[in-house]
């Protein structure tokens, strides 16, 4: 009996204290919904994949660009059991077939905080715009955590409509008949196609041990973390990588993967987003491009490609719904933001805001909507007032104020003193100056880096101007009624280039031509003028040795205070950049494309120069930006030992009067110096006055570290060569990393369906399988670090690119030149094909 009553005491107690439990439960989620907390953003998200594997911070850096490519900042992913509760923007978890296993990757415990990898620099995309985008100012985003409590968009009434009667109508007469772009192919040998068809599968299963791994721990997100797993999505949260890849797969015929690939772009909803913005020239050239390419390339069998295209482009139409239509190029687009009202970017990059008309045009072909092809064709009758009215005429600053706030200034080149362009002087490390009221060699500045000498920016990081009348580039000005054109932005400069910020807008000018099937003479003629001036004031050739006949492209800056004292100055950087590898590609086509003969050796050299920076370092892949020697345009391009030393240190008699002089011969180090080959085998010609050079590569991984002490002049190079790790020829390396970009390769396969020369498939499959080797994880290829030691650290990060574009042209390049024909397509600056009229 006493035992009986315990057990109901003490039933009682468990009952009292389960509802107790229960009380304080209901109490505190109760008062977790009513107030509905908000951590702060973090600065990366990591998912464990769906094979249990855990995931790291993200590990990447950047250029723009865009394309030249704009850095955005990852955002966090819903949990599991959000992502089961959404019931309109759900993207279920990639489950792999039962053959699939050996695809992925081992199971790793998710990292504590203190195990995951430090931060680093986020990187452009772009074709840097690759904007490739490219690639581009710098922008902050907000980050919406809660996408159940995001409002989705919905059309609203426009603030500034077009008058229908002004709606710009896109062409429709029949195409004319343009040159052809492909060379005449002989016929290949059964060894020869033996070989090709070797090296095709090589890339192709590249290609898919990327794509598993992706499928495998990233499915339905932007970007895949090759290093650990996981995922980020600094675009949205669409599937960038998904869209980005579904015309390769349809191209190396993995039919099969591009119908999964389908069934989850059925499943995106564009009406909302993780973030409050868009970014608009990102969004169009994977998002929009992705789609309209597949749905090109694949015969137009998938409607639903299209059905999303359209989608997409009705929410990203009301960026262009400003007084002068030129678009917000980060976009708010959630009802509260999409009805107030907006104007163009006070700083806008150039290769974002000119690089929309392929992607627009081709979905007003496909739909007949004129609309769409009004929004571009409005930039590019701006663009096209503006071209002679910057600084340097026929080329665009790669900041522009698209604002419409400002009156365009109306230059007298006659009465106003302009900054005039010099021209490479050899031995200059940098840049050198030319003073505004003199052309003449005798007002460029004595060789030498000279102090207000500007470094090559490449990741969008590009320093802000010093000018008490800069605007915010967010916050719309007191008037509206912003009605003007495009202007240069309010700063003490204005920068010139074909590189991150402003690429892609100069390749679209022919692509758009084709597109167009030759009906808009304004492309032919902005091209003619923009390569007319890049020819005389951008292309440079380096000294080299081996008398290696390459050129490069340098950037200019032209301060505007043209009438201060001492006047406007003009300062060039002397670089070579992977963002600038597509330009050789692009003087190609503009050759065949407007019987530009000479522009096709032009096109050969630029892209050489490409290459020769790819065989110069350890890994055989070209740094993401590098500093050269120019020589004097016009005049024999020789080695110069002496002009090479003076480059690497140009103030050798400053340094050696503060340290007093003292002759000693420079240590010697695994990566040794010699002059030429009859000093090869002298220990003792630096007393003779013979200059010394680089030769041989050891160990060019080692860090001598502090040199004791380098007053002598060969002494304090030597330990810049050691210490920099330098090829011959480089001055400098701006930056190491290798991001799995696409230009070099680029332009590589163009000058090989342009030409039919077997020179750049050689080429082309040395860059492949050294790429291959120093990016390639157990889970996918992950961009590296530094491209001149001989185990690069792995950044952790794969953009959408890789898949969409390198790996592609790497295919396209050992292919039947009849698959995707560039007489047949264009290619966009993510490498999506569009169908040319008449095809």
């Amino acid at each position: 009996m006493l035992r009986a009553r315990r057990y109901r005491i003490s039933l009682v107690f468990a009952v009292v204290f389960v509802l107790l439990i229960l009380h304080f439960s209901r109490s505190q989620d109760h008062s977790t919904v009513s107030q509905v907390p908000r951590p702060p953003a973090p600065a990366d998200h990591h998912k464990p994949s769906s094979s249990g594997q855990g995931v790291n911070s993200q590990v990447k850096d950047g250029d723009g660009e865009s394309e030249s490519r704009n850095p955005v900042v990852p955002d966090s992913a819903p949990e599991p059991q959000q992502q089961q509760s959404q019931q309109h923007h759900q993207q279920p978890s990639y489950v792999p077939p039962p053959d699939d296993s050996s695809t992925r990757p081992p199971s790793i415990e998710r990292p504590s905080a203190s195990d995951e990898l430090p931060s680093q620099d986020q990187e452009l995309g772009g074709h840097e715009p690759h904007t490739n985008a490219q690639t581009q100012g710098s922008h902050d985003h907000e980050i919406v955590d809660d996408i159940p409590s995001v409002p989705h968009w919905k059309a609203t009434p426009e603030q500034h409509p077009i008058d229908p009667k002004t709606l710009i109508k896109l062409p429709t007469k029949p195409p004319k008949s343009l040159p052809r772009l492909q060379a005449k192919f002989k016929d290949e040998s059964s060894a020869e196609k033996m070989q090709r068809l070797q090296k095709l599968d090589a890339i192709k299963s590249t290609f898919t041990h990327s794509w598993n791994g992706y499928k495998v721990s990233a499915m339905g997100h932007d970007e895949l973390m090759p290093l650990r797993g996981g995922y980020k999505d600094p675009f949205n949260g669409w599937g960038a990588t998904l869209v980005d890849s579904l015309d390769t797969l349809w191209i190396m015929g993995l039919k099969d993967e591009f119908s999964i690939a389908v069934d989850y772009v059925k499943k995106i909803d564009f009406t909302v987003s993780k973030r409050k913005e868009i970014p608009v020239f990102e969004t169009v050239i994977r998002y929009l491009g992705g789609l309209l390419g597949a749905y090109d390339i694949s015969g137009h069998k998938y409607d639903v490609l299209l059905d999303k295209a359209v989608e997409l482009a009705e929410v990203l139409m009301g960026a262009f719904d400003t007084p002068n239509r030129m678009p917000s190029l980060f976009y708010t687009w959630s009802p509260e933001y999409a009805s107030t009202p907006r104007r163009g970017d006070v700083r806008a990059v150039l290769a974002e805001l000119g690089s929309l008309s392929l992607e627009f045009t081709r979905l007003a072909q496909l739909t007949k909507d004129d609309k769409y092809y009004d929004a571009i064709a409005r930039i590019t009758n701006e663009l096209e007032k503006y071209q002679d009215g910057t600084k340097l005429p026929g080329l665009w600053p790669l900041n522009l104020d698209a604002s419409g706030c400002r009156t365009p200034p109306k230059y007298d080149r006659e009465t106003d003193q302009e900054a005039s362009v010099g021209q490479p002087v050899r031995g200059s490390v940098v840049s050198h100056e030319a003073r505004s009221n003199s052309t003449s060699p005798a007002a460029i500045y004595p060789r030498g880096l000279h102090e207000d000498a500007e470094p090559a920016y490449y990741d969008g990081d590009v320093p802000s101007e010093s000018s008490s009348e800069s605007l915010d580039t967010r916050t719309p000005p007191p008037k509206q009624d912003c009605f003007e054109g495009l202007n240069n932005v309010l700063s003490s400069s204005d920068k010139f280039g074909l590189g991150a910020l402003g690429d892609s807008t100069y390749e679209y000018l022919p692509k758009e031509y084709m597109l167009l099937g030759g009906h808009n003479e304004q492309y032919q003629t902005m091209y003619k003028k923009a390569m007319d001036a890049v020819r005389e004031h951008l292309v440079y050739q380096p000294m080299l040795k081996n008398h290696r006949d390459v050129r490069f492209l340098a950037t200019v800056t032209l301060s505007k205070n043209v009438n201060a004292n001492p006047p406007g100055r003009t300062t060039f950087a002397y670089e070579g950049t992977h963002l600038t590898c597509f330009a050789g590609g692009m003087f190609a086509v503009g050759a065949k494309l407007f019987g530009i003969d000479k522009d096709l050796s032009l096109g050969s050299q630029l892209t050489d120069g490409c290459i020769w920076a790819y065989e110069a370092t350890k890994t055989g892949i070209m740094p993401e930006a590098f500093k050269l020697v120019p020589c004097v345009k016009g005049e024999q391009c020789e080695w110069s030992e002496e002009a090479y030393y003076k480059a690497l240190d140009p103030y050798a008699d400053k340094r050696q009067r503060s340290h007093g002089k003292r002759s000693a011969e420079p240590e010697k180090g695994n990566w040794h110096v010699v002059a030429t080959s009859e000093s090869a085998t002298s220990t003792n010609n630096q007393g003779s006055g013979t200059s010394t050079t680089l030769e041989g590569i050891e160990d060019r991984d080692a860090d001598p570290g502090p040199s004791k002490d380098v007053s002598s002049h060969e002494e304090f190079v030597t330990a810049k060569i050691l210490s920099d790790r330098l090829p011959p020829g480089m001055i400098g390396i701006s930056s190491r990393k290798y991001l799995l970009r696409p230009e070099a390769i680029e332009s590589v396969f163009i000058m090989y369906r342009l030409t039919g020369d077997s020179y750049w498939r050689e080429k082309g499959w040395k860059m492949f399988k050294a790429i291959d080797q120093a990016t390639r994880t157990e889970l996918a290829n992950s961009a590296i670090a530094d491209v001149t030691v001989e185990d690069p650290r792995p950044l952790d990060s794969m953009e959408s690119f890789w898949l969409a574009e390198t790996l592609k042209y790497f295919y396209l390049l050992f292919s039947d030149p009849d698959l995707v024909s560039l007489d047949e397509y264009v290619l966009n600056t993510e490498a999506h094909p569009f169908k040319r009229p008449g095809f």
